[in-house]
């Protein structure tokens, strides 16, 4: 999966959740995605891995969690990031991934269907980025990042600015507080996502919000 060439990938911002179709989308488009998200400037992986990285030490272990064609493994690999997994919905995008050399391990999964096949405690470290678009009801999921996450390690995620009002995001992230699973660290403000798309510009922004496992 991942973030949101014009005339090719339209529609961006009313894409379906159903993930039979989210796979075909992305596994269609995983050949110039790359190339395309350069076109529009997309920087969330990088942002998103000096996010994790200011929180972690390099040797921990990752969990780029929707990691697509692996622009974010890359940018974890970028800012220091030894060891690192992806998960991804798309098969084609798991084989352009593979192409980074930045991944330990690369795992075709969808999020949807829970419990994710990973044991409790598995990592220091999550990354979700661009992907909870695809989620319209994240609750448990995220519930399931908490499991697999090691007590203080950090997850940093995005959600779309439009998405973050529309389906409540600081209640639903507020109730896993509550809970006691995880303390929300940090909620940023609107920040650019796709820049130089048409659709998205300075309409659709992203908010980058870090959480620290309880």
């Amino acid at each position: 999966m991942g973030s949101e060439h014009e005339s090719d990938h339209n529609g961006l911002s009313h894409l379906p959740s159903d993930s039979g179709e989210v796979e075909k989308y992305y596994d269609d488009w995983s050949g110039d995605y790359d190339r395309t998200l350069a076109e529009w400037r997309y920087e969330a992986p990088r942002r998103a891995a000096e996010i994790l990285r200011s929180r972690l030490h390099p040797d921990d272990v990752i969990l780029d969690a929707g990691c697509g064609t692996g622009l974010t493994g890359k940018a974890l690999a970028d800012a220091g990031f030894t060891t690192i997994d992806g998960i991804d919905l798309s098969s084609r995008s798991l084989e352009a991934a593979a192409g980074h050399g930045v991944y330990r391990q690369l795992t075709q999964v969808n999020m949807q269907e829970l419990p994710l096949p990973l044991d409790d405690d598995s990592y220091n470290g999550l990354e979700c980025i661009g992907v909870l678009t695809y989620l319209p009801d994240a609750v448990e999921l995220l519930r399931e990042f908490c499991r697999i996450t090691r007590p203080g390690g950090v997850v940093v995620m995005t959600q779309r600015s439009d998405l973050y009002e529309e389906r409540e995001f600081a209640t639903v992230l507020a109730s896993i507080e509550n809970d006691g699973l995880w303390d929300v660290l940090e909620i940023s403000d609107a920040q650019p996502y796709l820049p130089e798309n048409a659709e998205f510009g300075d309409r659709i922004m992203v908010h980058y919000i870090t959480c620290k496992v309880h």
